[in-house]
């Protein structure tokens, strides 16, 4: 298969410009032709970078895009406005253009008779899985306008979700590579200045004092081979998560960690309530409830416990029962499972965990500079007082020294 880059009008008059795969030419104009598309012209696209288009484009559209979307086209369409007339306003309010080819062809797939979900389905992980689901089943069910309202809100959550963690990690971060900053300034410069001088003034440097001038002269020596550790961290990193076993220890030393569990568990928590609620209200069966819920969580230590999870359900156990035996849920989750599965009320149980799960992780982020601020100055103060009670110690003795004489 072939890339061919066109530019053509659509039945509106509208100039539309994107790409096709197709065997030759021709062909890919006779599709085009079949969309009702006018060709102003076209051409292979023979550029070594073409293959990295939709991959390259899949990373310039944002979540923040998609998101903005769905609550777009909900709205609209909930005020009875066309679907072609939405994404017409859609794709001319859009401040992201790598994102209007996008949009002008799902417009284009809807005027040629797809329905939201195929045309979504087109542009596969672009648009998130529960997206693509909920516009199948609201077709199905005659609610598509509700299910889109859903699906966008429930990504703007996830997203505000994600953002809040982000936020929480940012001062740790931003302390830790200050600090790290820091030393290595002390490191390279100053210890190396100061050790001359006092070599050169014939004091007798105690223990710590050349320990540091140690670790500073073996810095110098091979900071290129630190450098280079560096850059092959990152790599050797994803190279090793591609391996499931790997990501499972991964994860589960994650929510494992004092202050990374508060943050990491509660939103597993939210997320995986979140989700579960939204799924049951839409209709879709427990088997592809799993299957969307699993990949959402991001944690391949609850994905790897939900899919025992899954089978258990689908072999006849309790949804609550199932749960319990796997040891990953809290007593309060639990409780409100086994609730509702004896009230026939999960869905609002559901979304009360949510509430709940989501309220709790907004506290913890709101809370967590003074939570961690004390152990970042703790950390930060004793590596400093070590360097500098190092240098002060051989000036204390000479000092001492010259008093007494």
């Amino acid at each position: 298969m072939n890339t061919y880059s066109y530019q053509a009008v659509d039945y509106s008059g509208q100039t539309v410009k994107g790409r096709i795969e197709s065997t030759t030419v021709d062909a890919a104009s006779r599709d085009l032709d079949a969309k009702g598309l006018y060709i102003l012209s076209i051409h292979e696209s023979t550029s070594y970078f073409s293959r990295f288009n939709g991959p390259w484009r899949a990373f310039q559209v944002r979540q923040s895009d998609i998101v903005e979307f769905s609550q777009s086209l909900s709205v609209m369409l909930d005020a009875g406005m066309p679907i072609i007339g939405c994404l017409d306003d859609i794709i001319s309010s859009t401040p992201n253009p790598a994102f209007v080819p996008v949009l002008q062809d799902l417009r284009q797939r809807l005027l040629s008779g797809s329905s939201v979900s195929q045309a979504l389905e087109a542009h596969g992980a672009l648009f998130p899985e529960i997206l693509r689901t909920l516009a199948a089943v609201g077709e199905e069910t005659g609610t598509l306008v509700a299910n889109l309202r859903e699906a966008s809100e429930h990504l703007l959550r996830m997203q505000k979700l994600k953002d809040g963690v982000k936020k929480a990690l940012m001062y740790p971060l931003f302390a830790f590579m200050a600090t790290i900053g820091a030393l290595v300034f002390w490191l390279i410069f100053v210890i190396p200045n100061l050790s001359v001088t006092l070599k050169s003034m014939g004091v007798k440097l105690p223990l710590l004092t050349l320990g540091l001038i140690a670790t500073s002269a073996w810095f110098q020596a091979h900071w290129k081979l630190l450098l280079l550790f560096v850059g092959l961290v990152p790599p050797l990193y994803f190279a090793l998560c591609t391996n499931s076993r790997i990501r499972y220890l991964r994860d589960l030393a994650l929510i494992k960690l004092p202050i990374l569990k508060v943050i990491l568990y509660n939103r597993l928590l939210a997320t995986f309530s979140e989700q579960f609620k939204m799924m049951i209200a839409a209709g879709i069966n427990i088997g592809r409830l799993f299957d969307l819920l699993i990949p959402s969580l991001g944690n391949e230590y609850f994905g790897a416990n939900m899919r025992t999870v899954k089978d258990k359900i689908l072999n006849g156990g309790r949804i609550s029962d199932s749960f319990e035996q796997q040891n990953i849920l809290p007593a309060l989750v639990l409780s409100k499972i086994r609730l509702g599965e004896t009230t026939g009320t999960l869905d609002n149980q559901f979304e009360f965990l949510a509430k709940y799960y989501t309220k709790k992780l907004d506290d913890t982020i709101d809370n967590l500079g003074k939570i961690i601020e004390p152990l970042v100055m703790v950390v930060i103060g004793g590596l400093f007082a070590i360097i500098i009670m190092g240098l002060l110690l051989p000036i204390y003795d000479l000092v001492s020294k010259v008093g007494k004489t």
